[in-house]
């Protein structure tokens, strides 16, 4: 009997230098393991999946992107399996993600072992990403068919952000309180590091009735191409594609996506620290057999999904600048409560990566060996 073989992996890079040593070092990953053994995350097949209560979630457009690309080279029409899984339905009505994609950061490939696909996917991919570890396909039988997508974005900052030498607390929505390794622009920055205050774009912010902003999102780096990174604290909606396109309205709405403001010059913006490592196995898919005739009697053996997400500051200290002293009233850009994150290209109308942080289960906690650490680095400057 033919197998499929659906291999999905993703790895999300923020730097701001390539070649220096990245600062979070793998052994303090805030997760790194199976999505079974996560206590209050989910991961999506699709964005329009409804997300469960009190837990994060997340969505990436690599497993879609293999959904789409079997489908267009092989079944040429909706993917059917026996006893049709719910999430077949909405893996079949979900988008096409690929168009959205930047063409370097996303390869995809489909074909039959036997005809020599997996050489193929391991020559492309050293071509293409350098730094990849070639994929291994273990156990796979001589007459197995591989779809296989591969997504690797390393979206660097034009100047990279301050490490916070205090602990950010997070309240989840349930309450509990979480002490964080975060990065941005500090209070002790006020007045000084104009440029770097330019590199955030506020697209929106919304004010109360004591003026007090409850909602606002930021592009971290207003420059970055071709992909962007939006950071929104806004309410959760029923799914991930209606709390995106919330956002989206909301930028638009204002008329501040081609002329958004960045920092004033004692505004203060802090991000938590993000780095996790997940494989999820589809599971709703596997061991179903195959009703397309071009499948037909034949099973889907593995539906898995790899993703590393990194978000830092990484890079070393900006050096200070000529200060200037006025007195406006300083904002604070603190995702200290739940928020959601997504990355696109920008321009796109559709995003390839969506994280709705709910609670603290995959942000880095707060280390106070690591904070004196800093601490003496910056010391010494």
């Amino acid at each position: 009997m033919h197998r499929l073989i659906v291999s999905i992996s993703l790895i999300l890079a923020f730097c701001t230098s390539c070649s220096r040593e990245p600062e979070i070092q793998k052994s303090t990953m805030a997760f790194d393991g199976e999505s079974s053994d996560l206590k209050s995350t989910q991961i999506v097949p699709t964005l329009d999946t409804a997300i469960e209560k009190g837990v994060n979630a997340i969505w990436c457009a690599s497993f879609v992107s293999a959904w789409k690309t079997l489908e267009e080279d092989l079944t040429k029409e909706p993917v059917s399996l026996e006893t049709a899984p719910e999430i077949v339905t909405f893996l079949n009505k979900a988008a096409d993600p690929r168009s959205h994609i930047p063409k370097s950061v996303l390869y995809t490939a489909t074909g039959w072992k036997q005809k020599g696909i997996i050489n193929k996917i391991r020559k492309d991919l050293k071509q293409k990403f350098p730094t990849k570890t070639p994929p291994i396909f273990s156990d796979i039988a001589i007459d197995s068919f591989v779809a296989y997508a591969y997504l690797e974005v390393n979206l660097q900052f034009s100047l990279p952000y301050f490490q916070n030498r205090e602990p950010l607390v997070f309240s989840s929505r349930a309450g509990k309180r979480t002490k964080l390794s975060s990065f941005g622009i500090r209070p002790e920055d006020d007045y000084a590091y104009f440029k770097l205050r330019q590199q955030p774009a506020i697209l929106f912010v919304k004010y109360n009735n004591n003026y007090k902003h409850d909602e606002f999102i930021v592009d971290l780096d207003r420059a970055s191409k071709p992909s962007q990174i939006i950071i929104a604290m806004v309410e959760r909606k029923h799914s991930l594609a209606q709390t995106y396109a919330s956002v989206e309205a909301k930028i638009t709405s204002t008329g501040r996506k081609a002329k958004a403001e960045g920092l004033g010059p004692n505004d203060v913006l802090f991000v938590p620290d993000i780095l996790w490592h997940i494989k999820h196995h589809f599971s709703e898919l596997e061991g179903h057999e195959f009703t397309n005739t071009a499948l037909k009697g034949q099973r889907l053996d593995i539906a898995l999904q790899d993703i590393q997400f990194r978000l830092d500051r990484s890079g070393a200290e900006l050096k200070s600048e000529a200060k200037m002293y006025m007195a406006p009233i300083p904002t604070y850009y603190v995702f200290d409560r739940p928020f959601l994150l997504y990355m696109k290209k920008r321009g796109a109308k559709q995003p390839y990566f969506v994280m709705w942080i709910e609670n603290a289960e995959l942000l880095q906690a707060w280390n106070t060996k690591k904070k004196s650490q800093q601490e003496d680095a910056l010391d010494g400057e």
